[in-house]
């Protein structure tokens, strides 16, 4: 019986070794751009924002740039943006207002 126990333990353990094995080595999903990539276009985003318009509220501003960047990864890969030509990137740019609009601020009305 508990010879059982421990058969079941260790194939349970190979089971979980192998999965994350596959998962670590992209078997399931593999990532588009590396991590670094990732938090230098949100970096990018958020520093664009605060100087074009500093208005929008860090909230906001977080929203936005998750969208964005979210965007760019499932849209494209890291040489396609690399690619991007100046009149593209501004292309883009207008079409990320209609993807990722911003949001009116909200604000509470005094009631009656």
């Amino acid at each position: 019986m508990k010879r059982n126990k421990v058969l079941i333990g260790l194939i349970i353990t190979l089971v979980f070794i192998t999965g994350a094995q596959n998962f670590a080595s992209g078997g399931a999903h593999t990532l588009k751009f590396p991590t670094e990539e990732v938090r230098a276009m949100w970096y990018m985003c958020s520093a664009q924002f605060q100087m074009v318009a500093p208005h929008i509220a860090q909230a906001e501003r977080v929203r936005l740039c998750d969208c964005y960047v979210d965007y760019m990864r499932n849209t494209f890969t890291p040489k396609q943006v690399g690619a991007l030509t100046p009149e593209q990137a501004k292309e883009l740019g207008m079409k990320m207002n209609i993807i990722c609009p911003t949001e009116q601020p909200f604000s509470f009305k005094r009631g009656t």
